[in-house]
C-alpha cells in the first residue's frame, strides 16, 4: 500500500498560516515526554492519543511508557513501521503496523493529545541530509549520528491544528484498520472531530494496492 503524502503536509494545506519550526532528535524527544508525563499526571482525563513512530525500534524503546498511558485512555493508538514483530492489534492500545517502505510516516514524528480541557500536537517530518548520510558512511558503526538527525514541523496547543491533526491520522489508521471504524467514530464524537472529518476524507491521499 503505497501513502506518499506526509501528514504534516495535509496539516499544513488545510491551516497555510502554521509556520513549522526546526528540531534535533532530543528536542522532539523531550516534548514527547512532556506531552506523555502531562497525560500520566492527570487524575480525571481520558484523552485521545495517537502517535507515530517512525520505526519498531523507536516504538519498542517507549512501550512501557504507553502500556501506562493506556492505564489513563481507552483511546491510545500507536503507529510505527511493520519491520519485524510489530502488528496491528488490539489488545491494551490499539496498534497501527504501516507499511516500512511505501507510507511518508518512515519520515515523520506524530504525537497528538486531546482532551476536553486542552490539546497539544507534535507533526514533524525528518529533514533529509544527503551530505549528513555520506558523511556517516564514513564514521564507525558505533558512532552515533541519532543527535544529528532534524525535523521540521509544527509543536502547538492551538485546538484547531490539534484537532485537524488528530483527524488526519485516524484517518490514516482506517486505512490500515478499517475495523476499527465504530471505535474512531466514537472518538470523534467525543472530542468534537467530526467537522474536520469531511476536510481530511476529502484530502485521503491516492493509495496504489
Amino acid at each position: 500500500m503505497s501513502i506518499k503524502t506526509s501528514v504534516l503536509s495535509e496539516l499544513l494545506q488545510a491551516l497555510p498560516q502554521l509556520r513549522t519550526q526546526i528540531y534535533f532528535k532530543s528536542s522532539l524527544t523531550a516534548l514527547s515526554h512532556a506531552m506523555e508525563d502531562q497525560v500520566l499526571a492527570a487524575t480525571t482525563e481520558n484523552p485521545l492519543l495517537v502517535a507515530s513512530f517512525q520505526r519498531e525500534s523507536f516504538y519498542r524503546q517507549e512501550a512501557n511508557r504507553y502500556r501506562r498511558l493506556a492505564q489513563k485512555s481507552n483511546q491510545v493508538y500507536v503507529l510505527a513501521a511493520a519491520e519485524t514483530d510489530f502488528a496491528s492489534a488490539s489488545e491494551e492500545y490499539e496498534t497501527i503496523a504501516f507499511d516500512p517502505y511505501e507510507d511518508a510516516l518512515r519520515h515523520e514524528w506524530h504525537l497528538v493529545v486531546i482532551s476536553q480541557h486542552y490539546t497539544i500536537c507534535l507533526v514533524c517530518r525528518e529533514r533529509q541530509n544527503p551530505a549528513l548520510e555520506l558523511y556517516s558512511a564514513e564514521l564507525p558503526v558505533s558512532f552515533d549520528m541519532d543527535p544529528a538527525r532534524q525535523f521540521e514541523g509544527i509543536w502547538t496547543s492551538d485546538r484547531e491544528a490539534s484537532h485537524i491533526a488528530a483527524d488526519i491520522l485516524l484517518q490514516r489508521i482506517l486505512t490500515y484498520r478499517p475495523e476499527l471504524r465504530t471505535k474512531i467514530n466514537q472518538a470523534q464524537r467525543d472530542f468534537g472531530l467530526l467537522r474536520f472529518s469531511s476536510r481530511a476524507s476529502s484530502s485521503t491521499p491516492t493509495r496504489k494496492l
